[in-house]
């Protein structure tokens, strides 16, 4: 057959000669359309298609073979894995009850070791005895005597009872041998008895009851005895099995199944914190564990919170401070006690008499901390108006669950953090709870300017936004017209006989001039790092004057500095100005140094920012100061801030001015050159500078708002230093009052505008210089 006259028919399944079908073959017969189709017994409707397509066909079929491969080797893996798992279950049913016997093997063993042991100490007064070795090797006399005499004491009262012993002996048989005399008596004197009471038993028949009663008693005992003979073995070997598991201080690994094993350290136990503070390396507890001595719990390990408090006093010769100073110790005993380092937070006891040797520990349950914290109580549509005197402001939780809610009246505070730790949100809350109190006055610099605190438009009476240097020149502005109006308030507080701190009456009072104020900055690093006379720590630096002069005296007014910085390193925040907050909050920080900036003294005192992780615990802070929220004898608490994201910090300060609108506290939108045309504010300021050469500029505005505050009243310090330049009056940096680098208004530069302006306007208005 010719290969050029075959064609190939897969559903046939055959080959079929191409016959002619133009009837030249032999007989014609053959050659006709209708044979070919007989011979192939059936019909194939088909298409020829290109060699392109034909060669995707085949690689869609080749895709589809392997995926009915990968499926069938998939369910062949299944029933394989079944398999196994069934050929090994009683092979892991074996190890299990060989694991349980040797666990229960182990427990009571020990338990009886421990019997032993508290036996011979019970015999020979060990535990006295170890605590004088103890006091030995520490070389405390004052201790050492002590427990001598304590062991004196307790030989001569087992002296005394040995002496005794005879005489108690025989008192117990003289005791037993009168018992049983009167009892027979009185069984005498019954059987007689019994024979002259009328139908009642002669005096055989009365013994022979007798006897019977005590056969049924005799018969009960032994099997009382039995019983306890039988039970006793059971019952001593589950009592050894008790006292071995409060005895042992850790199951050895090969005893316990690996999900046991995993959550070996998820109980907190004595075993467990004896053995973590035993290898700490410390010396004194080396010397206690090696003497056999147990530590003193103070408090047993007990829940708390999302976690575990316990509270243990260390050995003569370690101070509980010393074994927590640094942040590798602490990473040591979290280690040891199987969690990670932000899951442990040791402290010094800060009960009263607590001696330097009790050590605080508060451990989280596993994976606690990774919890989300609550939404936000500002939230809330329900939550309305607050009063700074009174309230205290929601922040967030502890660790531990317990809420913290700060107290915000006569507080200075500084808030630090690195970058994207939620900084910004968890200061921010601040100020929105204080937008909440209509009487508070806000006035707020932000020198990132992202819009982060934009919703306080309508709120605060200053808002400034940005980082460009007129908005750093407009906030150190804005913290020297603080301090211009501090002064303002202790001079009428003064001159009006008060004494003491402004009362809450008069504070709340509409009109009264000593609302609450509340000057916040937000990346003040900005601000202390700027130069040109503003930024930095020298003498005449003017961004740290004016905010050292708030924290000294700004309480008293109700005048208030809140901070927050993301670098708190000497050069972008003076020492003085991180050390006049009373309130300190730290986010995560990169290092010890840094937050020992951010936090003072107490970062050798337990407060370890640097230990949150980055990221992980953002908006959780390391918060010290406030004394209404840490523990007495306390030097911080960790508190996970609440989250409140700008979306709904807009609909907070919608609310806080209707709150403010109801109240009749509004702020209105002052537009300074509008306000000022209505008066000739160049006069204004010459009779207010009184023949004086030079005059702070907070000062003559802060007059100008006195005299005529219907016209200057809600004139800011960056729109009157506008308002003077546009009249050709440049605000000036000048020594006032022996105190240099102070911003100022000369009188020769505003008589010389007003000069030049009436010479202008008498130019415009004279008809000979028309032309």
């Amino acid at each position: 057959m010719d290969e050029q006259n075959v064609v190939y028919l897969p559903s046939a399944g055959r080959a079929v000669p191409a016959t002619d079908t133009t009837g030249s073959g032999p007989g014609n017969t053959p050659g006709t359309a209708e044979t070919a189709l007989a011979v192939a017994d059936e019909a194939i409707d088909a298409e020829l298609v290109p060699e392109e397509e034909n060669a995707e066909i085949d690689r869609r079929l080749a895709q589809a073979r392997v995926l009915r491969l990968r499926e069938a080797s998939a369910a062949t893996a299944v029933v394989i894995k079944r398999r196994v798992q069934e050929a090994e279950r009683p092979k892991r049913v074996a190890v299990g009850a060989g694991r349980h016997t040797a666990r229960a093997g182990f427990y009571a063993a020990r338990g009886g070791a421990s019997w032993a042991q508290r036996a011979g100490d019970a015999m020979t007064h060990g535990v006295v005895r170890r605590q004088i070795r103890i006091a030995e090797v520490s070389g405390d006399k004052t201790l050492l005597a002590e427990w001598t005499d304590r062991l004196n004491t307790l030989k001569d009262a087992r002296r005394t009872r040995l002496q005794e012993l005879p005489k108690t002996v025989w008192s117990l048989i003289k005791a037993g041998l009168i018992a049983i005399t009167v009892l027979a008596g009185i069984l005498l004197v019954s059987g007689v008895t019994m024979q002259f009471v009328p139908g009642g038993q002669d005096f055989v028949g009365f013994f022979e009851t007798v006897g019977a009663v005590l056969s049924v008693m005799g018969e009960i005992l032994n099997w009382a005895l039995i019983i306890g003979l039988w039970g006793a073995v059971p019952a001593l070997l589950m009592a050894a099995w008790r006292e071995g598991r409060r005895a042992v201080d850790r199951t050895p690994g090969w005893m316990l199944s690996p999900e046991q094993r995993m959550n070996l350290d998820a109980e907190i136990t004595p075993g467990l914190i004896t053995q973590a503070l035993a290898n700490m390396g410390d010396t004194a507890i080396n010397k206690m564990v090696k003497a056999g001595e147990r530590f003193e719990f103070v408090t047993d390990p007990r829940t708390q919170g999302d976690g575990t408090f316990v509270q243990v006093r260390l050995p003569v010769g370690t101070n509980a401070k010393k074994l927590i100073k640094t942040d590798e110790k602490v990473e040591l005993l979290a280690g040891n006690l199987g969690r990670f380092k932000h899951e442990v937070w040791p402290s010094t006891s800060p009960e009263k008499g607590a001696d330097a040797r009790v050590l605080d520990i508060w451990i989280a349950d596993k994976g606690a901390l990774d919890r989300p914290v609550p939404p936000s109580p500002l939230a809330g549509p329900e939550f309305g108006a607050v009063d700074v005197h009174r309230d205290a402001m929601p922040w967030g939780l502890t660790p531990r669950g317990d809420t913290i809610e700060v107290g915000m009246l006569r507080r200075h505070w500084l808030v630090s953090g690195v970058s994207k730790q939620g900084k910004t949100a968890s200061f921010r809350a601040l100020a929105l709870w204080l937008g909440l109190d209509p009487t508070t006055e806000l006035r707020i610099a932000d020198l990132k300017g992202v819009g982060d605190w934009a919703m306080f438009e309508g709120i605060a009476t200053t808002l400034i936004q940005g980082s460009n240097d007129a908005n750093v020149e407009a906030t150190c502005v804005m913290l020297e017209d603080a301090v211009a109006e501090m002064d303002r308030r202790m001079e009428r507080w003064l001159h009006s006989g008060g004494k003491g701190d402004i009362p809450r009456e008069v504070s709340r009072k509409k009109g009264s001039g000593f609302h609450p104020l509340y000057v916040i900055v937000d990346e003040v690093q900005v601000l202390y790092g700027a130069g040109d006379g503003i930024g930095g720590s020298k003498d005449d630096a003017r961004a740290w004057r004016a905010a050292k002069k708030i924290h000294d005296q700004g309480r008293a007014v109700d005048v208030h500095l809140l901070q927050a910085t993301q670098r708190p390193t000497d050069r972008t925040l003076p020492v003085l100005v991180r050390e006049g907050a009373h309130v300190r909050a730290s986010l995560f920080v990169p290092n010890e140094s840094t937050a020992r900036m951010a936090l003072g003294d107490v970062a050798d005192m337990g407060a370890r920012p640097q230990s949150l992780r980055q990221g992980t615990d953002a908006g959780t802070v390391v918060l010290t100061g406030a004394d209404d929220v840490i523990p007495q004898g306390a030097s911080h608490v960790i508190t996970r801030t609440h989250y409140i994201s700008t979306e709904n910090a807009y609909g907070i300060a919608e609310r806080a001015k209707e709150i403010r609108k109801r109240a009749g506290r509004e702020v209105e939108v002052f537009d300074a050159p509008d306000q000022i045309e209505t008066r000739d504010l160049l006069n204004d300021v010459a009779s207010t500078m009184r023949d004086g050469e030079k005059v702070r500029s907070s000062w003559l505005l802060q007059q100008l708002k006195e005299q005529w505050p219907d016209h200057y009243g809600a004139l800011s310090a960056q729109k009157f230093a506008a308002a003077l330049e546009k009249e050709k009056v440049e605000i000036k940096t000048r020594s006032v009052d022996g105190t240099p680098g102070q911003r100022a208004v000369v009188e020769a530069d505003v008589l010389a505008a007003i000069k030049a302006r009436n010479e202008a306007a008498k130019q415009a208005n004279d008809p000979s210089d028309e032309g």
